[in-house]
C-alpha cells in the first residue's frame, strides 16, 4: 500500500511541474581542461618525487603538497604552437596543435572544442619518434567528478635504430575533488583526473614484448586551462620513473 501511495505522490509532483528528480553534480565542472590556444606559454617547477603519495580519492579532499622539495633551477617551459612552426609537422599531418617543451620534446595533438587526442611525440634528446596510427584520446571537456573515458590506440616508433609496434588502452577518470595546496599557491574547487595507460610493445627485430603501465594524476581548476599539478609514474620490467611538477605560470 505504501508503495502505491509513493508512486501516486511522484506522479502528482510530476504533473504539477516538479518534473523528474535530477542527480546532483558533486564538485566542480571543469570546462577548459587543456583547451590551449596557440601562443600559450606554461612554466612548471620540477620537484623531488620519491616520497610523494597521491592516493587520496573521493569527495572534499585536501591535498597538501606545500612541503614539496623543489629541484633547484629545474623548470619546464611548454609553448603551444601551430604544427607548421615545428620541424616535424610533416610526420603528423592530422595534428593542429603542438606542445613544444624546453627539453626538446614535441607533442603533436589533434584538438577540437570537446577533446584532445595524441597523434605523435618526438624527443630530440633520445632520438625518439612515436606515431599514434590510432590516436589516443586522453581528455574531454567539460569533465566532472566520476566521469570516465576509455580508449584504445596503436603506435609505431623507433629509437636508436630499433623499431617497435605497440597497442594500448587508456582510461581517464575524474576520481576526486577538493583543495590543493602547493608551495606557491592554494587552490579551491579542484578536480583531480587520473589517467592510466597500459601499453604492450613488440620489438620487431627480436619479437620481444614489453609491457608498460603509466599512471598520471592531474589537478585542474576553472581559472586555468593547464593542470596545476602533474604526478607521473611509469613502470615496466626494464624501466621505472616517477616525476612531479607544479604550475608556476600560464600566459597567453
Amino acid at each position: 500500500m505504501k508503495t502505491i501511495e509513493l508512486l501516486l505522490l511522484v506522479l502528482i509532483l510530476y504533473a504539477c511541474g516538479s518534473g523528474p528528480v535530477e542527480s546532483v553534480i558533486k564538485g566542480p565542472v571543469i570546462e577548459k581542461a587543456e583547451d590551449f590556444k596557440h601562443g600559450t606559454t606554461l612554466i612548471f617547477q620540477q620537484a623531488f618525487a620519491d616520497n610523494v603519495v597521491v592516493d587520496k580519492s573521493g569527495e572534499n579532499q585536501i591535498w597538501d603538497f606545500s612541503k614539496l622539495e623543489v629541484i633547484p633551477s629545474k623548470t619546464t617551459t611548454i609553448k603551444i604552437t601551430p604544427p607548421d612552426s615545428t620541424p616535424y609537422y610533416n610526420l603528423f599531418p592530422e595534428a593542429n596543435f603542438v606542445e613544444k617543451y624546453s627539453d626538446g620534446r614535441y607533442v603533436y595533438l589533434l584538438k577540437n572544442e570537446h577533446e584532445n587526442q595524441l597523434v605523435g611525440t618526438v624527443s630530440t634528446e633520445n632520438n625518439l619518434f612515436i606515431k599514434y596510427n590510432n590516436p589516443m584520446l586522453f581528455i574531454k571537456r567539460p569533465i566532472k567528478f566520476q566521469d570516465t573515458i576509455s580508449d584504445e590506440y596503436t603506435t609505431e616508433y623507433s629509437v636508436n635504430g630499433m623499431d617497435f609496434k605497440g597497442k594500448g588502452t587508456v582510461t581517464t577518470i575524474a576520481d576526486a575533488y577538493g583543495t590543493l595546496i602547493l608551495p606557491n599557491n592554494k587552490y579551491e574547487n579542484v578536480l583531480r583526473v587520473k589517467v592510466e595507460q597500459v601499453q604492450t610493445d613488440t620489438l620487431k627485430q627480436y619479437s620481444s614484448i614489453i609491457k608498460t603501465v603509466t599512471i598520471t594524476y592531474l589537478w585542474f581548476d576553472n581559472k586555468h586551462t593547464s593542470s596545476l599539478l602533474k604526478v607521473n609514474e611509469t613502470k615496466s620490467d626494464y624501466y621505472k620513473e616517477k616525476t612531479i611538477e607544479f604550475l608556476l605560470s600560464e600566459t597567453y
